[in-house]
């Protein structure tokens, strides 16, 4: 069977490469992505266009993570919760600055909760959700949760709300649809119909 050519940079199929659609976006807080294993090669995976596109970020792939690491005392974990803080209310945080980490789980909603039970470091943290005013686009993976967003949408979102600034931050969603509308040509009308469009 021979394999397809990956590019080495997106890590994706070169016929598929998102990379012409990557802009530079200096963003002012950082991002640690916690990847798990098997979203690392994954067709449809959104935390490359993320690290392809961000200043200031960090992607760790695994299941159990080293909390000296991260700064536990400045850092801040992006999960519903009701305890969660709004992030864009953190600028009324007394710890909130400009070195904030904001850590965020990549993977089916399943397995980012096995990544947060399986690090008890990151249930200590505090906890921030985002404010979306839209479904997520991500119509080729579903999630359990109507909320449910993709990692590149929580991330856009997040240092949207942060920042004060969405415009500054479309490129990402721009590289995501992109990917999305390539899978989608490449699919056959009636198998998207019928395993995505139908089960709406």
């Amino acid at each position: 069977m021979v394999k397809r050519a990956l590019c080495s940079n997106c890590l994706k199929a070169s016929s598929a490469c998102i990379c012409s659609t990557i802009e530079s976006i200096d963003n002012m807080y950082p991002l640690h992505i916690l990847q798990d294993p098997s979203e690392e090669k994954k067709a449809i995976g959104t935390a490359r266009i993320l690290k392809l596109s961000l200043s200031k970020i960090q992607l760790s792939i695994g299941e159990m993570f080293d909390e000296q690491d991260f700064d536990l005392n400045n850092s801040y974990l992006l999960f519903p919760g009701d305890d969660a803080i709004p992030a864009s209310g953190l600028n009324e945080q007394p710890n909130f600055n400009e070195n904030s980490q904001f850590i965020l789980l990549d993977g089916s909603w399943k397995k980012a909760y096995k990544l947060l039970m399986s690090n008890p470091f990151l249930q200590a943290l505090p906890k921030v959700f985002i404010n979306v005013d839209a479904k997520s686009n991500y119509r080729l993976r579903k999630s359990p949760r109507e909320d449910g967003l993709s990692t590149v949408e929580a991330g856009y979102y997040l240092l949207a709300q942060l920042e004060g600034n969405h415009e500054k931050f479309m490129p990402l969603l721009k590289s995501f649809e992109f990917m999305i509308d390539f899978q989608i040509s490449q699919m056959p009308a009636e198998i998207y119909q019928r395993h995505y469009l139908d089960k709406k």
